[in-house]
């Protein structure tokens, strides 16, 4: 980012087999390093297929309900991009981790599968909120030839305390979807859930938990807590999300959402829609560089690992500066001050615009800020302007972003 003597917004760290008596253990953590239902409203039903492989004879799950069974995805978009046969492992590994199973799982699988299977169940299931991405497996082998895999599942939660947290889900749940009104338009509820998530939650570099409870019951996440909180509530209203993991251009890892609006999928960063303040303090206000999105826009600075393929994200009718008219082609002086204007009466404490093309997004800077036109523009649009003018200009992003000083959201 570009940041001149009147720069309002820092950026943010994202934060993220062998004889038969030789066993090897091996601990997959799912997101490390970054601080990645009783239905409220409906209950969606499982997948076609979903619960489809019989479990094996020599396998016998516990018999026992799982703990949580009413959050099933509307899309499970990792096991589809399995074969069969790992299909069937993970339905096994899914089923275990709903029931807290705590005994070893036999799994027909070898370790690479396995990678893969905790993978895709990493960016299904957002409502394991017990299960902290780890598994120990131990593959035997006879004549160097592995025979059966055995796999153990680690919890950040006893039974007790996830019915507890259950309730609380419940509440956050009710109250963002709630806020969201009679709207049918995807558009409108992602950005509903969106802006719900960013206002009710600070975020943290260093957070312990990284599930869906840290933003819906301490309101403090790191990237996982906000992505898989809102793939979560995305499940909910039914609409396909998917979680993205990889990194930061500085090596951070990080996660975020691939979501469908309105039939196309996007890319969605709320962590990075939720602003720190230089002081390190959370801000205020929303940002929407990475809301709804291209493939081609995140990959600026966005590196997703590649273990399972993602959707492809090529549409633009519902990126948010599109849909709200705020993405201008060229710099139009008359038409920024009265967009600048609208946002005041709606009580925006920022007014973000981006530009479609370098050319204009200098012209605008020179003529905003070189010029010193933005007294003027203020003035005009009803903002009393004090002494001096917080702003911030994304050079990567062709984005301008200007605090109005008049309170509200």
């Amino acid at each position: 980012y570009r940041h001149r003597t009147f720069a309002l917004f820092g950026g943010r760290t994202m934060k993220q087999a062998s004889r038969l008596m030789l066993c090897i253990g091996l601990i997959f953590a799912l997101l490390a390093g970054c601080g990645l239902s009783d239905s409220v409203l409906r209950r969606y039903g499982a997948s076609d297929g979903l619960m489809g492989a019989e479990t094996r004879e020599s396998q016998v799950l516990e018999a026992r309900a799982p703990l949580y069974t009413d959050a099933e995805p509307p899309l499970l978009w990792g096991r589809d991009q399995l074969d069969d046969h790992a299909r069937a492992a993970y339905d096994e590994m899914s089923r275990a981790i709903a029931a807290y199973r705590q005994t070893p799982l036999v799994v027909d699988a070898d370790t690479d599968e396995i990678q893969k299977i905790l993978a895709a169940l990493r960016i299904d299931h957002p409502e394991y909120f017990w299960f902290d991405g780890k598994a120990s497996f131990v593959t035997k082998t006879l004549a160097g030839v592995p025979i059966e895999t055995e796999c153990s599942f680690t919890y950040t939660l006893d039974p007790m305390e996830i019915q507890e947290a259950h309730q609380q889900i419940r509440q956050y749940t009710a109250a963002c979807l709630n806020s969201l009104g009679d709207t049918e338009d995807d558009y409108q509820r992602i950005l509903g859930v969106y802006r719900y998530l960013i206002e009710t939650t600070d975020y943290v570099t260093a957070e312990s938990d990284q599930s869906i409870l840290s933003a819906m019951s301490r309101h403090q996440a790191t990237c996982a807590g906000y992505a898989r909180s809102f793939q979560y509530l995305m499940g909910q209203l039914g609409i396909p999300c998917v979680l993205a993991t990889g990194e930061m251009e500085d090596g951070e890892a990080h996660g975020w959402n691939i979501v469908k609006c309105n039939g196309s999928w996007y890319q969605m960063d709320v962590t990075w829609g939720d602003p720190v303040d230089p002081d390190g303090t959370p801000g205020s206000s929303v940002q929407y560089t990475y809301c709804l999105v291209t493939d081609e826009e995140i990959l600026r600075d966005h590196i997703p690992d590649d273990l399972l393929p993602m959707p492809v994200c090529t549409a633009t009718a519902d990126n948010y500066f599109i849909r709200e008219h705020l993405q201008f082609d060229v710099w139009d002086r008359e038409a920024y001050t009265a967009a600048m204007a609208e946002a005041v009466i709606r009580g925006q404490e920022c007014f973000d615009v981006r530009f479609s093309s370098p050319a204009a997004y200098e012209e605008a800077m020179d003529a905003l800020f070189s010029q010193e036109q933005i007294w003027e523009i203020l003035a005009d649009a009803g903002v009393q302007a004090e002494t001096s003018v917080n702003y911030s200009s994304k050079d990567l992003h062709l984005e301008i972003s200007v605090r109005l000083h008049s309170g509200g959201n």
